[in-house]
């Protein structure tokens, strides 16, 4: 799961700014570290990149982290989606912010309704706000999309663009 974030330089003349387009690197590491920053704190705050607040965890999942005590933030169970976020250069001028686990996507974009089936037991226990449950199978209504890039131009973009202008005119 990733956002990116391209130059695009239509429209300008470029012969001047020649040498310094070809040595982007520098700039691009500053917006990717400065996207990467934001994303974190996006997930930390429980909201997306446009500041809008996420969907909010249904009341099963909120009584199993109060009674597992685990960290109580929606995207946030254990700290492995917060600590995966990452930004690359993936071309001479694109940055990529995202994570590399195999659930983000599913966390993120949501999913559609599904069964849970017990794999290793004849049935399932689990914990709901009405307490210990068990069943032989379970009729997930699927994840809420809780997508964390959505607002990511606006949110980065102005610092994106006067990190390139300042890189292009000399000043970085």
């Amino acid at each position: 799961m990733v956002a990116n974030f391209e130059t695009v330089t239509s429209g300008v003349n470029l012969n001047q700014y020649a040498g310094r387009l070809e040595q982007l690197g520098p700039a691009l590491d500053g917006i990717g570290a400065y996207a990467e920053r934001q994303v974190k704190l996006a997930i930390a705050q429980g909201r997306k990149l446009s500041g809008e607040r996420l969907a909010p965890l249904s009341p099963n999942t909120v009584a199993e982290k109060r009674r597992s005590r685990k960290a109580r933030g929606i995207l946030r169970r254990d700290g492995g989606l917060l600590a995966s976020i990452q930004f690359q250069r993936t071309r001479a001028n694109e940055v990529q912010v995202g994570s590399n686990l195999k659930y983000a996507p599913w966390v993120i974009l949501g999913t559609r309704p599904y069964k849970i089936r017990p794999k290793r037991k004849p049935t399932l226990r689990f914990y709901t706000a009405d307490g210990w449950r068990s069943a032989t199978e379970i009729n997930h209504p699927g994840l809420p999309e809780r997508n964390i890039f959505e607002g990511a131009e606006k949110a980065i973009g102005p610092f994106a663009t006067a990190t390139i202008a300042a890189h292009l005119e000399g000043d970085l």
